[in-house]
């Protein structure tokens, strides 16, 4: 039963060892909620001014029941025969066929962006416990094997915003995948128990994903992100090596995002190892702007490419809050051309986030996924 609940989206778990067999006898317990257990995966930093909620996922079981039952709504609300399908090696499927054989797709007029949600041959590598991402032989990285499709006009101003807790939270990733468009980036902790599924249903409406990886806050271990978090003690191989299990938890990202961090984001001996790594194996890292400590550290050469969320929307979860700080959004983006901001999966954020998503357009602004805003490649 663990074995299926921690297999990665789209392949088979390796053999299990006897190392794989120690993490999950350590993550089955948290997954399956045994006596009681509960994590803070929508919370934040203390000390950072944010709200900290915690949730159990004792009854997550029927919550994949729910997400499964929104997911089949969005689609039916989608247009008919309007579907951009992105097949797992990039290309554009060929038009779906009713049963008198008469095309149903027209992409002509493209509708929502499925994207493909098994990773793509040739990108992911056997680790230690389970799939990796790595860069193509041919040089294709998964930044650009699983990105979504963009096309913005020249007077158009981009925003990025980057949903978290996606994989957690019953009621928020219900309503997140089923109410945000596809253009905001899901972000998904590596702990939920039906991580393949969701994160199938998140890439099947468009949704690019970035992974949470917990990194060490201030008050840790007493504040604590979860298993395998990343620490400024811990020696460069042991935090590889944490690294790695979080990593084989999903496949199809296209990077990492800090789940707490405040301490580890500000150590620049600790980030080197940890942004070199992920610009390794060819994936992105977004600081989520919690910290204004991690402001301050560079990326090494050779690192991943790094972005910096502007804003955090939900440090007050009030609607007139959020409201406020998506208009900071806007203010932001209108000044530099661009603007990204982070938020979890409240439903008090999804709701005001597919509020914003709405009328943005009538604003100027284009909702981008998160890659859209990483600098040309050198």
């Amino acid at each position: 039963m663990a074995d299926e609940l921690l297999r990665p989206l789209g392949l088979d778990p390796p053999p299990p060892t006897r190392r794989r067999l120690v993490a999950v006898a350590i993550a089955a317990p948290l997954i399956a909620g045994v006596a009681g257990l509960t994590f803070v995966w929508l919370g934040r930093d203390p000390g950072v001014s944010e709200p900290t909620t915690t949730t159990s996922i004792a009854g997550a079981p029927s919550s994949g029941r729910k997400v499964r039952a929104a997911a089949s709504a969005a689609s039916s609300d989608s247009p008919a025969g309007a579907l951009t399908d992105i097949t797992p090696n990039g290309g554009i499927a060929a038009p779906e066929r009713s049963a008198a054989g008469v095309a149903v797709q027209d992409l002509s007029k493209p509708g929502p962006t499925r994207l493909a949600a098994a990773p793509r041959n040739g990108l992911v590598e056997t680790g230690p416990y389970g799939p990796l991402p790595r860069v193509g032989d041919d040089g294709t990285r998964p930044i650009d094997a699983y990105a979504r499709p963009v096309e913005v006009a020249p007077a158009m101003k981009r925003v990025a915003i980057v949903i978290g807790g996606i994989g957690i939270a019953d009621n928020g990733t219900t309503l997140a995948l089923s109410d945000l468009p596809g253009a905001v980036t899901l972000a998904f902790a590596p702990y939920g128990d039906a991580l393949a599924t969701t994160a199938a249903m998140a890439r099947a409406t468009g949704h690019e994903i970035l992974l949470q990886v917990p990194l060490e806050p201030y008050g840790y271990p007493q504040v604590d992100p979860g298993p395998h978090t990343l620490t400024t003690k811990a020696a460069p191989g042991q935090n590889l090596d944490d690294l790695h299990w979080l990593m084989s938890r999903l496949t199809s990202y296209v990077g990492a995002i800090n789940y707490m961090g405040a301490r580890f984001t500000g150590e620049a001996k600790a980030m080197a190892p940890f942004l070199n790594e992920l610009g390794r194996r060819g994936l992105l890292y977004l600081d989520d702007g919690s910290s204004p400590r991690s402001g301050s550290v560079a990326p090494p050469p050779g690192g991943a490419p790094m972005l910096r969320a502007d804003v955090v929307l939900d440090a007050d979860t009030t609607p007139a809050a959020i409201d406020a700080r998506l208009n900071e959004l806007v203010a932001i983006a209108d000044k530099r051309g661009a603007a990204i901001a982070t938020g979890s999966a409240f439903p008090t954020t999804v709701d005001r986030v597919t509020a914003f998503a709405k009328g943005a357009a009538d604003r100027g602004i284009a909702l981008v996924p998160i890659t859209a805003l990483l600098p040309p490649r050198k």
